[in-house]
């Protein structure tokens, strides 16, 4: 309840049981609309007792006006749209959709002096509130570090208290941080290749064969998935290449190459594989059904990219592409999608299925 800058909290009340034989009703306009937004007003289940082992920590939404960065300084876009309806001090809070997928700028990391910036918000499960605003989850401010970037670092933010506060359980021998690694869920990580005649196509090529490492795969029916064994993938020949991978990276990864061959394109994939699993993802891997597909997602790291013209000394009209690739930890299989009809339309069902995919574009014919 509140009054002026007061605020009272009932324990363990009810307001559609009356409990404690207290009746109290909301009459404001204002409470009607904030009741299910702030953690100290009704709830509307039954009141449970709550767990000795457990607590109740009151966590604060994040705002559309807060500073919000990758761990290197890069600073997040904020933009409220699923939550712009509810404010404090007429600055919206940040719902899961509207921080998903949220551009970051002036990212300064580099890796071994190449530059490797923080582009967008890839995952923000181990920041969401319990309860649910506007059919979405609240993102709480004290569980920001939870949020991944696409190049698999987390956020930081200036705490600033806000009067929408939201009830999250956890285990106070683990503590906050902890849990929302734990709650952090994974996804089959998957690579898709786009096949394109021209670079602003928003269809894709059907392919109906290729080389695979020199081997033929053709079907009737144009091709729509490739799983191939970690066996299968190549160790990289190109000297310079894999010498300038072992400088840039510990020894802690695996450098491993595959080439497609299709129409008069080569596609050399090299693909830079973590023998660890990151702390935030191991909880989530021990229940992750598709173990062999690794934990975290793949992250095309462009400032390895080149295309190359005239590559094979007996094909002159051939076009060699070098992309790379850091892949999800302890990978041994990889699924590599390949892209079928619209663009919008693949887009739009990655969203659905909350799938991250790295996605990657060939053009055929490229002129370089």
């Amino acid at each position: 309840m509140f009054y002026k800058n007061d605020e009272l909290c009932l324990l363990n009340y009810s307001i559609i049981e009356n409990s404690l034989n207290i009746k109290l009703e909301c009459l404001s306009k204002q409470s009607l609309e904030y009741k299910d937004l702030i953690s100290n007003t009704i709830k509307e289940q039954k009141t449970t007792q709550v767990d000795k082992k457990q607590s109740i920590a009151k966590l604060h939404a994040l705002l559309e006006n807060q500073n919000l960065e990758c761990i290197h300084g890069g600073k997040v876009i904020l933009q409220s749209n699923k939550g712009k309806s509810f404010k404090d001090n007429n600055i919206p809070i940040m719902l899961e959709s509207d921080l998903l997928n949220s551009s970051i700028s002036a990212c300064p990391n580099t890796i071994a002096g190449v530059s490797v910036p923080c582009s967008k918000v890839a995952n923000v499960k181990g920041a969401l509130s319990q309860k649910k605003v506007n059919n979405e989850y609240a993102i709480l401010q004290e569980l920001i570090s939870a949020c991944i970037t696409d190049k698999g670092f987390p956020l930081k933010v200036s705490f600033t208290p806000t009067q929408f506060k939201f009830d999250h359980s956890f285990d106070p021998k683990e503590g906050l941080v902890k849990q929302s690694k734990n709650q952090t869920e994974l996804k089959e990580p998957i690579i898709r290749l786009h096949y394109k005649s021209d670079r602003f196509q928003k269809d894709n090529l059907p392919i109906y064969n290729l080389l695979i490492n020199n081997e033929r795969k053709e079907q009737d029916k144009a091709l729509n998935e490739l799983n191939i064994d970690l066996k299968d993938l190549k160790d990289i020949e190109d000297i310079n290449i894999l010498n300038q991978f072992k400088q840039d990276f510990s020894k802690d990864y695996e450098f491993k190459a595959l080439n497609l061959s299709l129409d008069t394109n080569l596609i050399k994939l090299y693909f830079i594989i973590p023998k660890n699993i990151a702390k935030i993802h191991k909880s989530a891997y021990k229940e992750f059904e598709n173990k062999d597909l690794g934990a975290g997602y793949f992250t095309q790291l462009h400032e390895y990219d080149k295309i190359i013209k005239n590559a094979l000394e007996d094909n002159k009209k051939l076009n060699a592409y070098h992309f790379s690739f850091l892949a999800p930890a302890k990978m041994k299989n990889l699924k590599l999608q390949i892209a079928k009809g619209l663009d919008e339309i693949l887009e739009d069902e990655d969203r659905k299925q909350e799938l991250y995919v790295c996605k990657f574009v060939v053009v055929n014919g490229i002129k370089i």
